[in-house]
């Protein structure tokens, strides 16, 4: 569920601070769905950073509050954590508030709590703890981004060097059977998708030897 689900004003206003993603989970997100439980819909989850599930609000949001709804199971945790001298827990959630869900009141609790409890050094060695362990799974997060996009373009370019060359390979299997129009259309693929690669140039050769008017990719201006 997000703004475009319910395209109302409270809705595009409250999740306005997060990346807002839509999936169908009866299509394409039906892996995702499977690892977060999701067997209704509409569902709004968020996120943090590493994928753990923050909070959830199931079916149509209700008319009023929808903003302050967001972090409430994590306020309402941190809170009964708090009262029950149950540091571990409350400094956990309250970590998660304090570095997120800038103007809501359960922010504003999140940091009124803190100041009642900093003088505890149980809460506060509580407290360091959950920050590590947030900062180090946010480092872990962007690490495993990083890594999985730069694997996403290797592959990307991997796909199309074989896709040049297997065209290259139809074009030349074409021209030895005289199939002249489906060798052009080929070379002419090659070049007009990646004009400066090797095949392209090989491409343009093969499309002016059959006498196939063709324009050489402008070339940047060299530098002085």
């Amino acid at each position: 569920m997000d703004a475009d689900t319910y395209p109302r004003d409270d809705v595009q206003a409250a999740l306005k601070p997060y990346l807002s993603v839509h999936i169908n989970a009866e299509k394409e997100g039906v892996d995702v769905a499977r690892k977060y439980g999701v067997t209704s819909f509409p569902r709004l989850m968020i996120l943090d950073p590493m994928g753990n599930k923050l909070m959830e609000i199931k079916g149509k949001p209700s008319p009023e509050g929808f903003g302050e709804r967001l972090p409430y199971d994590l306020h309402n945790a941190m809170a009964v954590a708090a009262k029950g001298g149950d540091f571990q827990v409350a400094a956990g959630k309250m970590v998660i508030l304090r570095r997120w869900f800038e103007g809501t009141a359960a922010r504003t609790a999140a940091d009124d709590w803190y100041r009642e409890l900093e003088g505890n050094a149980e809460f506060l060695a509580a407290y360091e703890e959950a920050r590590k362990t947030l900062e180090t799974g946010l480092a872990k997060a962007k690490e495993d981004a990083v890594a999985a996009q730069a694997a996403a373009e290797v592959a990307r370019v991997a796909a199309e060097e074989k896709e040049r060359k297997d065209l290259m390979s139809a074009a030349a299997e074409h021209s030895k059977k005289n199939r002249r129009k489906e060798a052009i259309e080929c070379w002419q693929k090659v070049n007009a998708t990646w004009p400066d690669s090797e095949e392209a140039k090989t491409a343009r050769g093969k499309l002016k030897f059959f006498g196939v008017r063709i324009e050489d990719p402008k070339k940047e201006p060299s530098a002085r």
